[in-house]
Parts: C-alpha cells; sequence; structure tokens
C-alpha cells in the first residue's frame, strides 16, 4: 500500500510540475500577443504599423499552435496512445527535403546546412513525426550556429549486421552544451540557454519530443558535445527488414 500511495504520490507531483512548466511556456507567447494587441488598438498608429502589429501577433499565434500541439503529443506518450503510424520511407529523402528548407532559413546569417546520407537505408517510420523530430533537431542546431559556420546532417548505418541501426546525427558548430546540461538534456522544459551563451530560447520541449518520437520507434535519442567543438544529437532507429547494412 505505501509503494502504491508512494506511486500516487510521485505522479501527481509530476503532472502539477508539468501543469506549472506548461503555463510558464505559454506565458511568454501569451504575454507577447497581448502586447501586440494592446500596441495596435492605440490610437494615431499609421496602415503600416498596424500592418507590422498583425503580421507579429500571426508569428505569436503560430508559436502557441506549435507549443500546444507539442504538448499533446507528450500528453499522448505520457498516456501509453500510439504516437507513430509507421510505413517504409527512405530517410534519404526526408532528410533532404527537412536540410532544404533549413537551408533558407540559415541563408540569412551565413549559415550552410551540409547533407551526407546513406542512399540505401530503408526504415519502418512515421513520415510526419520523423520529419518533426528532424526539423527540432536543425533549429536547435541553427539557433546557436556562429554567423558563418556549418550545420551538419548525416545519415549512416552503425553496427553489425545483427543489430544494425540507421543513425541520424544533427551537429553545430556553436558553443556546444555546457556539462551540467547533458544529463538532463532529453527532460521537458530544460533550457541550456546561459551556459551556451545564446539567447532566444533553449531546448524546451524541441528534444524532448525527439526522444519521444524516437522512443515510439523503438529507437533511442543521445546528445553531446563533438571532438573539436559544438553540440550534436543522435537519432538511433532501427532499419527495416532488406535495408543496406553495409
Amino acid at each position: 500500500m505505501n509503494d502504491v500511495l508512494d506511486r500516487l504520490a510521485e505522479a501527481l507531483a509530476q503532472q502539477r510540475g508539468f501543469a506549472a512548466d506548461a503555463g510558464h511556456e505559454l506565458r511568454t507567447p501569451l504575454t507577447a500577443l497581448k502586447a501586440e494587441l494592446e500596441l495596435a488598438g492605440q490610437p494615431g498608429r499609421t496602415k503600416e504599423e498596424l500592418i507590422a502589429a498583425v503580421a507579429a501577433t500571426a508569428q505569436d499565434t503560430d508559436r502557441l499552435i506549435r507549443l500546444s500541439e507539442d504538448l499533446l503529443l507528450l500528453s499522448r506518450t505520457d498516456e501509453g496512445r500510439p504516437l507513430v503510424r509507421p510505413e517504409p520511407l527512405a530517410p534519404a529523402e526526408l532528410l533532404a527535403a527537412a536540410a532544404r528548407s533549413a537551408a533558407s532559413r540559415a541563408a540569412t546569417r551565413s549559415v550552410r546546412v551540409r547533407l551526407r546520407t546513406d542512399d540505401g537505408v530503408r526504415l519502418l517510420a512515421d513520415p510526419d513525426r520523423l520529419r518533426q523530430a528532424v526539423d527540432n533537431l536543425l533549429d536547435n542546431a541553427l539557433r546557436y550556429a556562429p554567423q558563418g559556420s556549418d550545420v551538419d546532417v548525416s545519415l549512416t548505418v552503425h553496427g553489425s549486421q545483427a543489430d544494425a541501426r540507421a543513425v541520424i546525427e544533427v551537429r553545430d558548430h556553436g558553443p556546444g552544451f555546457p556539462p551540467a546540461f547533458l544529463p538532463h538534456a532529453f527532460e521537458r522544459f530544460r533550457r541550456a540557454d546561459a551556459a551556451r551563451s545564446r539567447p532566444g530560447g533553449g531546448a524546451g520541449l524541441g528534444l524532448a519530443i525527439v526522444r519521444s518520437i524516437a522512443q515510439a520507434h523503438g529507437g533511442t535519442a543521445a546528445a553531446d558535445n563533438a571532438p573539436g567543438g559544438g553540440a550534436r544529437v543522435r537519432l538511433e532507429l532501427p532499419l527495416a527488414p532488406g535495408s543496406d547494412e553495409t
């Protein structure tokens, strides 16, 4: 009975902590949205100022939508509900599309997105969820990539034929993860802003979602600092039967 009560108390504490952290995450975009609307409602605003205010509120609304979707995804994970709908896919094509999208954003800061893939790899994976995980990794890398640097994306196969796994890795050449952050890199709402010396957001929910998606596919997620500097995050996923394991 004591063990049952301890587990119930722990679950309740986790729920309260999740609600508090979620409220903190939602407060920032809601506060920004409220400020933009209040400014737009002031007398004497020009047409151009109103257009800019509408654009800013649209961005804040998009951020709220993404955050709400992320919270719902993690809630489904906690409830043990199905998270992915696997199908045969070639991850090299998915990575190429994600890299092209990220490259357009990176170009504004002269950051290059470099892609290296093994085209023979095949997975049984949910293309939408896998793309979400890769996009989260790229967003995190671009946030900390110094101007004029590279973000490297790779798809390789590791392990012997019996236990070979596809490895998707995204690496930036920024300040890297602080040692104290690494053991908690995939915890929800965990942030590394101060230690990585970059403002404007931390890991937040992004890496937690990456881990949830990896685990839903029977895989794992790992983060460390690359030799020579920079942070790297890896997804390891089981290969589909018949995939090129050389």
